[in-house]
């Protein structure tokens, strides 16, 4: 049996991630192999999805993930950077499409798994508040300083889930998509966790506190004011200390680039986006 949690991005990911690694040796004896985002770069899985199936780091890949899951019934993979990255065009081509290369890169890591036809785990999140979660991530990551850039041109209220899915659902070797709203997690995490792992291994995963604490609206502003007038900067360096002077935790108001005219037309596209997937083929959508 062969689970692959895709994320996307931005919606959680680390957090159900930090959780299984937690009780990774637990799961294991209950016949469940666990392999999260450090385990699959070790095997060099983003050289092997760029090369190709049939490339060295391939082959490599499909042998490193054999022995891995050896003596185990059920194989749960859990990596957002299989639908592709957050960079410009990677995450958004020119085009608008949303990762462009998902149905390439999803169908070689099954092929790699070896474990037949698999079931997805994906996870959706308001258009806006996507773009902006993926783009301060970027930043922290000392790639980008200015959101028009990085956007180049998209309007960040399209969001194009429901195309997403349906290249996913015509995988021959997808069973089914279980998907639910990012804004919806906190609740349905018990019944996600269920689903990947089944009653009784779900039981063992333990509830962490919330990761990857995002930039605040005076940590970004105090940021690109020194990121613009200093070329010399280490980005990455003027990021943490942005996080450290203005965190949440002493009352700064969260990270905001968008105004309301444009999260009230995010809204409304998110819904019908969200009514699409639903009527997808293959499709598990969760609701609270």
């Amino acid at each position: 049996m062969l689970s692959l949690h895709l994320g996307a991005h931005k919606t959680a990911s680390t957090h159900l991630q930090q959780s299984l690694r937690q009780v990774r040796e637990e799961l294991g004896q209950g016949g469940l192999c666990y392999a999260g985002p450090k385990t699959l770069r070790a095997m060099t899985l983003a050289e092997a999805l760029e090369r190709g199936g049939a490339s060295r780091p391939a082959r490599e890949c499909r042998q490193a993930m054999s022995e891995l899951a050896a003596n185990h019934a059920q194989l749960l993979l859990s990596e957002e950077n299989i639908l592709g990255g957050t960079r410009r065009y990677n995450m958004i081509a020119e085009n608008g499409v949303l990762y462009p290369h998902a149905g390439r890169r999803v169908r070689q890591v099954i092929q790699m798994a070896g474990r037949g036809n698999a079931t997805l785990f994906l996870s959706l999140r308001d258009p806006a508040a996507y773009n902006q979660s993926a783009f301060a991530l970027q930043v922290s990551l000392g790639n980008e300083i200015e959101l028009d850039p990085w956007l180049h041109g998209r309007d960040p209220t399209r969001v194009r889930w429901s195309g997403l899915v349906k290249r996913l659902a015509a995988i021959d070797s997808v069973d089914r998509i279980v998907i639910w709203r990012y804004e919806d997690y906190r609740e349905l995490r018990p019944r996600v966790l269920e689903l990947m792992l089944g009653e009784e291994l779900a039981a063992l995963i333990p509830e962490l506190p919330p990761s990857n604490v995002s930039l605040t609206q005076a940590g970004y502003d105090w940021f690109r004011k020194r990121a613009m007038a200093d070329s010399e900067e280490d980005l990455r360096v003027l990021v943490r200390r942005a996080q450290r002077r203005f965190s949440r935790d002493a009352g700064h108001a969260p990270l905001q680039l968008f105004d309301d005219e444009v999260r009230a037309r995010s809204a409304l596209m998110y819904a019908r986006e969200v009514s699409l997937v639903r009527a997808t083929e293959k499709v598990q959508f969760l609701d609270p």
